[in-house]
């Protein structure tokens, strides 16, 4: 059969060619697999019979919403919108607005417990360049530790600077506490999946922002636009009311309701290709996977599949407990009955006559596949 024959030659030209680390990441080529169609050559960094899909579930691209300041409609109109559409986001509130607001951090714990992600945004939102290094501290640590005592099980990794402005004292202050990422408020102009060419480059990530002028076409062009490239699309976005202004939040660059609804439908309507998630998981995935290794060994019963980060940069800046599950594909024609890391089973994503893919956490201890 046509699929068995396209894997078999290809793991006896990597077998032969002693195909290095991520050596097959920018050529193309799609496997036929059951009769589908899977880029997969285009997704994954390949290691021999494993691969580490570029983003999670094996999607094309990767979207995250983030909303600043915790303006007033974001709770009430935002929050119960995403749980509708099965979605999630990031937020960057001002610690005086969650106070001023009526249900305070109540609001934010159950905006967290449906998924979202709450950033730091700074203590009072000045412009980060110009004050000194001590109060570049404290407008770092005063809001997050405000969130993490406030809200439980909660680790600040994403920051968005106030005005969009930074230096490298700034990015290097962020870095030495722990953030994984930043968020500036310039437009994307590169769509690719190497978007981050360097490690500043994750403490600049660019965006696209949103306002009342920001016509729905545009904005299915942009995600149009990421879904071709392989990149991160990331959306900033502040006030959301509806029609009546029930909220009266017209602080900054208002989208009305109806239009979020539009951009999460198009959104949904495209999750065969998307991973929409919180703008932290997004940097931290992408970071793993661009230097991971992954290693398979065969036994009698079981497929070994090792993945390790020794890469100093994430080494340093991550502790392990915190690294996000990788999804891993696995070519074996041998019959799969479940897949275990550290004692725990984990699910089979999906599966066909020849592949497995799943999703398993680096440095997380040794990935078992069991076999019949």
């Amino acid at each position: 059969m046509k699929h068995f024959v396209v894997i078999s030659l290809l793991m006896l030209l990597q077998m032969a060619g002693g195909m290095a680390q991520n050596e097959l990441c920018n050529k193309k080529g799609t496997f036929l697999l059951d009769e589908t169609t899977i880029p997969i050559l285009d997704h994954a960094y390949m290691n021999g019979r494993a691969g580490v899909c570029r983003w999670d579930y094996n999607k094309r691209a990767a979207v995250v919403l983030t909303f600043d300041d915790w303006t007033p409609g974001q709770f009430p109109l935002v929050v119960p919108t995403l749980k509708r559409f099965g979605m999630v986001a990031t937020f960057f509130p001002i610690p005086n607005n969650i106070l001023s607001s009526d249900l305070a951090w109540d609001a934010v714990k159950t905006t967290v417990k449906n998924g979202n992600e709450i950033g730091n945004h700074s203590w009072s939102h000045p412009d980060m360049t110009k004050i000194s290094n001590s109060d570049l501290r404290e407008e770092i640590f005063k809001p997050q530790n405000m969130v993490e005592t406030n809200v439980p099980n909660v680790k600040s990794i994403s920051f968005a600077y106030p005005y969009g402005t930074f230096n490298q004292q700034v990015i290097d202050s962020l870095r030495a506490i722990g953030y994984v990422g930043a968020r500036g408020v310039w437009r994307i102009s590169n769509y690719s999946y190497n978007f981050a060419e360097n490690e500043d480059d994750y403490y600049n990530i660019r965006i696209f922002g949103m306002n009342e002028q920001t016509k729905n076409s545009t904005y299915f062009s942009e995600v149009e636009n990421v879904i071709e490239g392989g990149g991160l699309l990331t959306f900033l976005y502040h006030s959301v009311d509806d029609d009546l202004n029930s909220y009266k939040d017209s602080w900054y660059a208002q989208v009305k309701l109806d239009s979020l609804k539009e951009q999460l439908r198009f959104l949904k309507q495209n999750e065969d290709k998307l991973w929409v998630t919180t703008f932290g998981n997004a940097v931290l995935y992408h970071r793993e996977a661009n230097c991971v290794k992954t290693s398979v060994s065969e036994k009698s019963d079981c497929i070994i599949v090792d993945l390790t980060i020794d890469d100093s940069d994430v080494l340093q800046l991550v502790p392990q407990p915190q690294y996000v599950p990788l999804t891993v594909m696995l070519y074996t024609e041998r019959k799969v009955k479940r897949v275990v890391q550290n004692g725990v089973t984990i699910p089979i994503d999906a599966q066909t006559c020849c592949w497995i893919r799943f999703r398993a956490v680096p440095n997380g201890g040794e990935v078992t596949v069991e076999c019949e």
